[in-house]
């Protein structure tokens, strides 16, 4: 029986986890990435997991890190693909014309998601011809590790796409959750940032004494950035 393949766009830290998770569950992976040196940043990161990958049994019987091809163009990349993962830089609009182009490249059923972690898949797919096959999955860094996946339908998704995009994502060995409302950060992340906004407070009233005036001064100024 011929693999299932599928493709990741955008290798950086986030893709390249992907592609690992992708190889272990025993797929086929295609990959495209622009940047120079991706090729071997990906390669490195991949063979780095595989042992840890191997060590938590997370490895699938016939699974090998051999299994992906890199292209030079993201519409090869995704030809044969029964799925795509999305997980390019965290601009709005370099994402919308991403997923255009990919759209009209892909296979009538094959879904396309995002990485995405604070956009809103609806602005995603607005100049997609086939924007039902499209769906936000937001994994947590890193994807080869940790099994949290949110996903969430933008408009115009098709019921039957989030489904869909669920099953695939416990078959890869994931812990998908359905966000049935679109809100920019989603759900996890949007948690995490009320959370350290109150360690912050904590800090700044004097709660916590055990940091020294420079490193408070420090922490403040991250919560600040993010």
């Amino acid at each position: 029986m011929k693999r299932q393949r599928a493709a990741v766009i955008g290798a950086g830290t986030i893709g390249a986890s992907w592609a690992a998770n992708f190889l272990a569950r025993g797929l086929e992976v295609s990959v495209y990435d622009p940047s120079p040196g991706a090729e071997s940043f990906t390669r490195r990161f991949i063979d780095n997991a595989w042992n840890t990958l191997q060590e938590l049994n997370a490895v699938l019987q016939g699974a090998s890190p051999q299994h992906i091809t890199f292209h030079g163009d993201a519409a090869s990349a995704v030809a044969d693909a029964q799925f795509v993962q999305e997980s390019g830089p965290e601009r709005e609009d370099l994402k919308i014309a991403l997923f255009a182009e990919l759209d009209a490249a892909l296979p009538p059923d094959t879904i396309l998601a995002s990485s995405s972690s604070g956009f809103l898949i609806s602005r995603m797919q607005s100049r997609c011809k086939r924007p039902q096959r499209c769906v936000l999955g937001h994994p947590f860094n890193p994807p080869h590790l940790i099994p949290l996946v949110e996903v969430v339908g933008g408009t115009q998704t098709s019921p039957e796409t989030v489904a869909a995009a669920m099953d695939f994502y416990r078959e890869i060995g994931k812990k998908p959750i359905h966000i049935k409302k679109k809100v920019r950060g989603h759900v996890a992340n949007r948690l995490q940032a009320a959370l350290w906004r109150e360690a912050v407070h904590l800090v700044t009233e004097g709660v916590d004494r055990s940091l020294t005036p420079t490193r408070r001064s420090h922490l403040v100024q991250d919560c600040a950035g993010h």
